[in-house]
């Protein structure tokens, strides 16, 4: 029951985000410092001021747009006027598209996390251009997450919008999550002359699967069936709504309840196969073709090859933390022919088309009083302008670290400065810098489920709870400390820090032990320990044992060989059962983070067996793992350690 109750919590708090649119020695600074740089007020050098508005806002509804299959796409339209008569202002100006599957009829709130049309890029000599998916709002069509017949929408939209009244031929695209991911199939799809010059996505996947439907193997099965709900309910909302809006444009789809409610059926005819696969251990719980469509991964380079710039946005908290610096090492490598899925090198050569920005962000967020759309309208008017006071100068890998308000800027992903650092898994809960010649065993069993983290509520509910309590002035409270997650597991932790040390880019568990059934079920958890006893979650990963297999082409490793950030096989002929009682080794993926510990904090490695209500094994599996009793070598010749990148904060150009 109570299962069920925090499942229907976790839905309600989706579909509502859519519709608003261990004691060791003491560590110390890691010889090698990443040298980063603080930044002025703003997190983008040189300063620059957005210029006054100049421009009313006018609209055209349910403009008809012809795809080249007959299929009739419905636009909004949101032009300058000149503000004493209405009248449309002549331009020429930019066009920015964004296109959408949770109805275009977004308030201008939503604009302000991306989700729909903002007045504030408007009024400065944009043409604003919001379209509704095929087979959603007031398009026609049938619905799928993205796939050929939308990515050649995107072209199509993108040449249409250029030669729109009073364009001056250029195009930029805008907004995040499902529009972001978009924006990359679009960018990859158009042709090196297209008019599409410059992207701005928030927010966005680069591997749909591992970032989001799957961790480790294991199903994310709840939030992908709120997210299927969210597009049920929003496709019966937005048609009715179309009806509502005043104005004498048309109202496809919307004269008719049968329609409406058409929309709905649409959307679960869709979703519903989609989950019952994952559910029952279908094709769908295994990566392969059904995933391709929704991996912008594989076209990233053509992005490159297209020489469209982009400025990437992403959260250290988001549901797609693992994905944004992954697209940008991918498209650095690629406009400067490098493998695209190879780590960065330090000093390779890099492209001023290529930006990534990160802070400690949920999906849907203020961002901390950064004004987003100011730096949208810096990177437009460089792109789509040609206005060199705009120009960004400086290292192109901006972020925020949780737990401090400063900005850092590096080149390259993963930040060559930051130390790839082995902490031990050690007897007594301990977490060591120092290797223990003595083995020693830790029994975990399996449990399929436990107490809720609060990070993980709130990261796979996108963020909503926290966004809605800093709007009204108060603080997050529930995803503040991960302690109840550590009743039943095996806990590892540091000794205080003696400094200020950074925790920057991805984060790697190597798990050596014997299981008594053939499945094994990972999570860990990271936190920062508090001198209090709060522990402030930071990122966990998991892996599914049958799901250890490693790309060794996707796969990070260090000189020695060590794995750096693995990228497991998960397709269904990839998965091995685990040998009862033989000594297996797991490379767990904790998702990347960014985070400042301060001196006198710890860290605490959680491992246990379930993310409870997200991580949902198949029913196979669940038999599979039912009474399993774990083994972990802790020290000796087969230890078990956390590869952990560390930097100095303080060590400034």
């Amino acid at each position: 029951m109570a299962d069920r109750r925090t499942a229907r919590r976790v839905g309600w708090v989706l579909a509502a985000a859519a519709a608003a649119g261990a004691a060791g020695v003491a560590l110390r600074k890691p010889r090698s410092a990443v040298r980063v740089r603080r930044s002025s007020p703003s997190p983008l050098s040189p300063e620059w001021t957005a210029p006054p508005a100049r421009y009313g806002v006018g609209i055209r509804r349910n403009v008809a747009v012809k795809m080249s299959d007959g299929v009739v796409l419905r636009a909004n339209i949101h032009y300058p006027t000149v503000p004493e008569t209405g009248a449309p202002a002549e331009g020429p100006f930019p066009v920015l598209l964004s296109v959408t599957p949770y109805g275009k009829l977004a308030p201008p709130p939503a604009a302000q996390i991306g989700g729909g049309p903002s007045p504030h890029l408007i009024r400065r000599g944009y043409i604003e251009v919001m379209v509704d998916v095929r087979g959603t709002g007031a398009s026609g069509g049938s619905f799928e997450m993205f796939g050929a017949d939308q990515t050649r929408d995107g072209v199509e939209l993108v040449s249409w919008a250029s030669t729109l009244p009073n364009a001056n031929g250029r195009v930029g695209m805008f907004g995040i999550s499902y529009l972001a991911i978009n924006q990359l199939f679009t960018a990859a799809a158009v042709g090196p002359d297209s008019p599409l010059k410059a992207i701005f996505p928030v927010m966005a996947a680069n591997d749909f699967y591992r970032d989001a439907a799957a961790m480790g193997g294991v199903s994310h099965l709840r939030t992908v069936r709120a997210y299927g709900s969210i597009y049920a309910l929003l496709n019966v909302i937005n048609p009715a709504l179309e009806f509502f809006t005043p104005g004498s444009h048309s109202r496809p789809r919307a004269g008719g309840l049968a329609a409406v409610r058409q929309r709905g059926k649409d959307q679960r005819s869709y979703f519903g196969p989609l989950i019952a696969e994952a559910r029952t251990g279908g094709d769908a719980a295994y990566d392969g073709p059904f995933w391709d469509d929704m991996r912008p991964d594989l076209v990233l380079p053509e992005i490159a090859a297209n020489n469209v710039a982009v400025f990437l946005t992403g959260g250290w908290h988001d549901a797609f933390q693992r994905g944004a610096p992954l697209n940008y090492a991918a498209l650095q490598n690629a406009y400067t022919g490098r493998p695209p899925n190879a780590a960065m090198q330090p000093g390779q050569p890099l492209t001023d088309r290529v930006k990534l920005m990160m802070g400690p962000w949920y999906h849907v967020s203020d961002y901390d009083g950064l004004h987003l759309l100011d730096l949208q309208l810096r990177w437009f008017d460089y792109w789509l302008k040609d206005d060199a006071a705009a120009a960004i100068s400086g290292s192109p890998f901006t972020f925020q670290a949780i737990g401090d308000r400063r900005w850092f800027h590096t080149r390259e992903y993963p930040i060559p400065e930051a130390t790839p650092t082995r902490l031990y898994l050690s007897h007594a809960g301990r977490l060591t810098a120092d290797a223990q010649e003595e083995q020693s065993l830790a029994a975990l069993p399996y449990r399929s489920h436990g107490p809720v983290s609060g990070r993980s509520l709130e990261q796979w509910s996108l963020g909503l709870n926290s966004f809605a309590t800093a709007a009204a002035g108060g603080r997050t409270r529930h995803d503040q400390d991960n302690r109840r997650v550590q009743r039943g597991a095996l806990t590892y932790t540091t000794e205080a820090f003696d400094s200020p040390t950074l925790i920057a880019g991805p984060i790697t568990l190597r798990v050596q032990a014997t299981a008594d059934t053939t499945e094994t079920l990972w999570v860990a958890h990271l936190d920062d320990v508090a001198p209090e006893g709060v522990n402030r979650p930071l990122t966990l990963g998991a892996l599914l044992g049958s799901h250890r297999e490693l790309d060794p082409d996707r796969t990070w490793y260090l000189p020695d060989g060590t794995v750096l950030r693995p990228h497991h096989i998960s397709t269904r002929s990839a998965m091995r059962p685990v040998e009862p009682g033989e000594l297996t080794a797991y490379d767990i993926e904790i998702f990347p983070t960014a985070a400042l510990i301060a001196p006198g904090h710890r860290l605490r490695l959680t491992v246990t067996t379930y993310d409870f209500p997200h991580l949902v094994p198949t029913a196979a599996t669940r038999q599979a793992l039912a009474g399993g009793l774990y083994q972990v070598h802790q020290g000796g010749p087969t230890p078990s350690f956390l590869l952990l990148p560390l930097a100095d904060p303080d060590s400034l150009d």
